[in-house]
C-alpha cells in the first residue's frame, strides 16, 4: 500500500521553514517602537491642563528663565527647553504632598527624568554644541502662562516622536552657534513645506546615511528572499521525485501481489484438474 506519512512530514517541514523565513523579511524591516515611543502620552498633557486649571488667574506672577524659540527647529527647541521645563516646575510649582497638583508635578518631573534616562533626548554635548544661552529670555508672567509654555514644549515633543518613524537627529551645533536666523533658500523652503508642522532644517548627512542603510537592508533582504525561493523550489522538486519513486514502488509492489495471486489461482486450478482426472480414471 502507498504510505504518504513520510512525504507529508517532509512537505510540512519545508512549508514551515519557508513561511518562517519569509516572515523574517518584513519583521526585519518593520519599525518596532522602543521606550521613547511611550515615554510621553496624552495623559501627561491632560495632567498639565489640569494643573493649569488649578492656578490662580490674577494677582500672582513668577519670574523665570525660559528658551525663546526664534528660528530654532522643533528638535533643537525641545532639546534646549526641556532642562528649563524641569527647572521651572522644581522651583516655582510646589504643593502640599498628596494633593492632586503635587501628584501632577511629580508625574511631570518623572516624565522628564525618564526621557533623559532612556536617552530619548540627549544632554547638551559641550564639546560640539554651544550652550543655547543666546536663546534664553527672562519672563515675568502668571503661573498659567508659564505652564502653557511647558505644555507647548511637551506637545511638540509628543508630536515629534509619534509622527516620525526615523531616528531623530538631535545635533544642534549649527543652530545653537548663532542666534541670527539662517539664510533660507528655495530648497530649504520646499523641504520645510514637505516636513509640515516641524519646519525642521534637514540634516543632509543623517538623511543620506539613513536611506543608504535602508537600501542596504532592502538589498540584503531581497537577496535572501531570492536564495530562499530557490531553496524552496529545489526542495519541492526533490520531494516530487521522491513522490514519483514512492508511487512507482507502490505500483510495482501491487503488480507483484497481483501476479502472485494469479499464479496461485493457476496452481489451484491445475491441482483441481489433476484430482478430477484421477477420479475419472479410477471410475473407469
Amino acid at each position: 500500500m502507498n504510505n504518504p506519512t513520510p512525504l507529508l512530514f517532509y512537505k510540512t517541514k519545508v512549508k514551515n521553514v519557508c513561511v518562517l523565513m519569509l516572515l523574517c523579511v518584513p519583521l526585519s524591516m518593520m519599525d518596532i517602537p522602543g521606550p521613547c515611543k511611550h515615554a510621553i502620552t496624552m495623559d501627561h498633557l491632560l495632567q498639565i491642563k489640569q494643573l493649569i486649571s488649578n492656578q490662580l488667574r490674577t494677582g500672582c506672577s513668577i519670574t523665570y528663565t525660559f528658551i525663546e524659540r526664534k528660528h530654532l527647529s522643533v528638535v533643537c527647541y525641545v532639546k534646549a527647553a526641556l532642562p528649563r521645563v524641569l527647572e521651572l516646575v522644581n522651583v516655582h510649582f510646589r504643593y502640599v504632598r498628596g494633593s492632586g497638583s503635587a501628584q501632577s508635578v511629580v508625574s511631570l518631573q518623572n516624565l522628564i527624568l525618564n526621557i533623559y534616562s532612556q536617552h530619548c533626548v540627549p544632554s547638551l554635548n559641550e564639546e560640539l554644541e554651544e550652550d543655547p544661552v543666546a536663546f534664553e529670555t527672562q519672563y515675568k508672567e502668571s503661573p498659567v502662562q508659564a505652564l502653557q509654555r511647558v505644555e507647548e514644549v511637551l506637545s511638540l515633543y509628543l508630536h515629534l516622536i509619534t509622527s516620525i518613524n526615523t531616528p531623530v537627529n538631535w545635533t544642534c551645533e549649527q543652530e545653537y552657534s548663532s542666534s541670527d536666523p539662517p539664510t533660507v533658500t528655495q530648497l530649504t523652503t520646499s523641504t520645510e513645506a514637505a516636513v509640515g508642522l516641524f519646519g525642521q532644517d534637514p540634516q543632509g548627512s543623517s538623511g543620506a546615511d539613513f536611506y543608504r542603510l535602508g537600501f542596504i537592508v532592502v538589498t540584503i533582504c531581497g537577496g535572501f528572499l531570492v536564495l530562499l525561493t530557490a531553496y524552496c523550489l529545489l526542495e519541492r522538486k526533490r520531494l516530487q521525485r521522491q513522490l514519483d519513486r514512492t508511487r512507482k514502488s507502490s505500483d510495482w509492489g501491487l503488480q507483484v501481489v497481483e501476479n502472485y495471486e494469479i499464479q496461485e489461482e493457476v496452481y489451484q486450478m491445475t491441482d483441481r484438474r489433476k484430482q478430477f482426472d484421477v477420479h475419472l480414471s479410477t471410475a473407469f
